[in-house]
């Protein structure tokens, strides 16, 4: 019987959806963990350089309310990437209770870099073709949305 990391294939094919998408993401973020450590990137940094390279100058409470978070996680986060030059941070001049963020060029050198570490992961699926990852992740999309609204329903 062959095994996939922990689990057989009839345990694989025993799984419900969202444990089937927590599988794939969890694979994936493993390989892109191991990839971006060789720039001092750790656990979901990624996440926050990669919103600042869209949503430059954004406050820190901005930043946890779009991940869901504590303000104090994020901020433990982004000292990190600002003591490796990846993000600034200002004080708001209109409150001086916030703190504004901005991605460094060195922040969007390396979310460039990261860009092609998805399509390499991607590159590696190889048993779907071009047409069926298209679909695949218009499909995922529209569960991500639904998914992101029931969230915030549940928080409301």
């Amino acid at each position: 019987m062959v095994e996939y990391v922990g689990f057989t294939r009839d345990e694989i094919l025993d799984m419900s959806l969202g444990s089937l998408v927590s599988t794939v993401s969890r694979a994936y973020l493993f390989f892109l963990f191991h990839e971006i450590e060789k720039y001092g990137i750790h656990g979901g940094q990624f996440q926050f350089l990669r919103t600042l390279s869209k949503r430059d100058s954004i406050s820190q409470e901005e930043l946890a309310h779009v991940y869901h978070n504590h303000e104090s996680t994020i901020a433990r986060a982004l000292r990190k990437l600002e003591d490796a030059g990846m993000v600034a941070r200002k004080v708001d001049e209109n409150n001086r209770r916030k703190n504004i963020i901005t991605i460094t060029e060195k922040g969007r050198d390396i979310v460039d870099n990261i860009r092609l570490m998805d399509e390499k992961w991607e590159n590696n699926l190889k048993s779907l073709d071009f047409d069926e990852k298209h679909k695949l992740k218009e499909l995922l999309t529209t569960l991500a949305l639904e998914a992101l609204d029931d969230m915030k329903t549940i928080r409301e």
